[in-house]
């Protein structure tokens, strides 16, 4: 596992990082938290020492699970999450009744489903400096540790960054780094355009940006801006949120892909260089150096090791990046 210099955190992050969005919840059937756990082991073993959650992911069981995971080996993970987002009281209660739950829903053969982004919206956020506190000191609860490598606000609309309310958040942020509850903070954006407002925001040390081989608006400007104020750069969304899955029949991406013509396009292409569709799309991502580190959500040992081996494939060559870019720029 290669590493990248975290713009100035002073951290080297692995080049793939673990996205914490798929574990636990109550409709997991593949092992439940023995396996997360277990995939989250194999992980760091494989080299992998960043790993991004967030206190919303699973109503806070990822948060838990990333914690159990690493607290006797705390000092060789960089753990990134994220606040904002105010967990209805109803979800709260999910956290309580889940234990008893899951082993119902998974005899019953419910299975989990994938929830749409725009869900997100229906979801009240929170920025205030009170809210933040409270929120990142029950994710160090959470967590099992003293501290938070990297704290960040989750999503703030366009309207929240050019808010008065948006400057307390950073000073309420900032001062949690004073009392050494953050080492860094930053912001995780839902879209690239939105970026150009965070541009030289002081103290924050890191964006995590959608970016990949159908999502290139990062590349018109947006990396050279981050890279120019040494922002740790997080890309997520490499395998366009599971579009790019070989699995995926054309009806089924017709029906659930609004760039399903570019995928199709892009599919025909791999093949002709004898790649599968994600292996491509990750090494497209890791062949932008200006990227910190490349998030991919994984839940399993069976989706950790497929991860590890496209990091394994070989680099593309210059022409199979040019045929890749060019196929989804005209798209």
């Amino acid at each position: 596992m290669q590493h990248r210099v975290f713009g100035k955190t002073g951290w080297k992050v692995s080049e793939i990082g673990f996205g914490g969005a798929r574990i636990g919840g109550l409709l997991a059937r593949d092992g439940g938290r023995k396996a997360s756990l277990a995939t989250l082991a194999a992980a760091l073993d494989a080299g992998i020492n960043f790993y991004d959650t967030a206190d919303m992911y699973s109503q806070g069981e990822s948060e838990i699970l990333i914690g159990k995971a690493f607290r006797k080996s705390r000092d060789k993970v960089f753990i990134a999450t994220k606040g904002g987002y105010c967990t209805p009281a109803g979800k709260k209660l999910i956290q309580f009744i889940k234990p008893l739950a899951k082993p119902v829903v998974q005899a019953l053969g419910f299975r989990r489903m994938g929830v749409p982004t725009s869900a997100a919206g229906l979801i009240p956020q929170d920025f205030t400096p009170g809210y933040l506190r409270q929120a990142a000191e029950a994710s160090l609860r959470r967590l099992q540790t003293d501290y938070i490598d990297l704290y960040q606000m989750h999503s703030p609309s366009s309207e929240m960054l050019r808010s008065a309310q948006f400057q307390e958040a950073l000073g309420q942020l900032a001062r949690l780094k004073t009392e050494g509850k953050i080492r860094h903070f930053g912001i995780a954006l839902d879209a690239v355009d939105v970026a150009r407002h965070c541009f030289g925001l002081e103290g924050i040390s890191s964006l995590q940006i959608p970016f990949g081989i159908l999502d290139l608006e990062a590349r018109d400007g947006a990396f050279e801006e981050m890279t120019k104020h040494e922002l740790g750069i997080i890309a997520r969304g490499c395998f366009a949120g599971g579009a790019l899955k070989e699995t995926l029949t054309e009806n089924e991406l017709r029906s659930s892909e609004p760039k399903w013509e570019r995928v199709l396009k892009l599919r025909r292409i791999v093949e002709q260089m004898g790649r599968s569709t994600t292996e491509a799309a990750l090494q497209f991502s890791l062949r932008e150096r200006r990227i910190g580190v490349t998030i991919i959500g994984m839940r399993t040992i069976e989706q950790l090791t497929a991860n590890l081996r496209h990091y394994a494939s070989p680099p593309l060559s210059e022409e199979e990046f040019h045929r890749l870019l060019t196929a989804s720029a005209s798209a």
